[in-house]
C-alpha cells in the first residue's frame, strides 16, 4: 500500500487552510522566509510540510532533515537526512548533517525532528545560509516560550523566523486545521507574534 501525500489542494478541500493562509505561506516560500510549523502532537505538522514543500519549485533542491523514515521524499528534487539515535553524540550527529547540507546545498532545509539533532548548534551554524521550514511541538498557547522550550532556541534565533504557523486539532471530531498564521516580531525587545491571518 503506497502512501498518500497531501497537496495543498487536499488542504483546501477538507477546509485544514483558508484560501488566504495558503496564499500568505505561497508568498513567504517565494521569498524563502523562515518559516516554523507549530502544534501539539497529532495535530498534522507533517502532512502540512508535506503541503508546503508542493509550493517549492521542482527547480529547487530542498533537504528534509527527519527521524526514523518518517518523510518520504515524494519529488525528485527532495533530498532526505534519515537520523536516528545511536552511539554518536547528538552534536557529533548534528555536524554530520550539517556536512551533508552543505553538500547539497539546497534552496531549502525542512526538519522534521525534534529529538535526534541539535537544533540549536545546527541553526548557529548554518541559519545564514538556507531558508529552513521547521516543525515544533507545542502543548500550551504561549506559543513563543513553548517554540523556545521545544526548539531550545533564545529569542535572538526565533526572531530570524518571519512566520509561525500555528496548527490545531480538535480531539472531539479529530479534525486538524491551520488555527492562525502569524509573523515573528521584535517590540521593545521582545519577540511577539503578530497574527496575519
Amino acid at each position: 500500500m503506497g502512501v498518500y501525500i497531501f497537496t495543498p489542494e487536499d488542504l483546501l478541500r477538507y477546509e485544514t487552510i483558508s484560501k488566504h493562509q495558503l496564499d500568505i505561506i505561497k508568498e513567504a516560500i517565494l521569498k524563502k522566509d523562515d518559516i516554523l510549523v507549530v502544534g501539539t502532537s497529532r495535530a498534522g505538522k507533517t502532512k502540512l510540510i508535506e503541503a508546503i514543500i508542493h509550493l517549492i519549485s521542482d527547480d529547487w533542491k530542498i533537504v528534509v532533515v527527519t527521524a526514523y523514515g518518517e518523510f518520504k521524499p515524494f519529488k525528485k528534487n527532495i533530498h532526505v537526512i534519515d537520523t536516528e539515535f545511536n552511539e554518536k553524540s547528538t552534536k557529533n550527529r548534528t555536524k554530520e548533517v550539517i556536512e551533508e547540507i552543505k553538500k547539497v546545498n539546497p534552496d531549502y532545509v525542512v526538519i522534521d525532528t525534534l529529538h535526534t539533532i541539535n537544533i540549536p548548534y545546527l541553526l548557529d551554524k548554518i541559519i545564514d545560509d538556507y531558508p529552513f521550514i521547521i516543525s515544533s511541538l507545542v502543548i500550551s498557547r504561549d506559543l513563543v516560550e513553548e517554540i523556545k522550550h521545544w526548539l531550545r532556541i533564545d529569542d535572538n534565533t526565533l526572531a530570524r523566523f518571519e512566520l509561525v504557523i500555528e496548527l490545531y486539532r480538535d480531539i472531539k471530531t479529530n479534525l486538524r486545521k491551520v488555527n492562525a498564521i502569524y509573523r515573528v516580531v521584535e517590540k521593545d525587545g521582545k519577540i511577539e507574534l503578530e497574527k496575519v491571518a
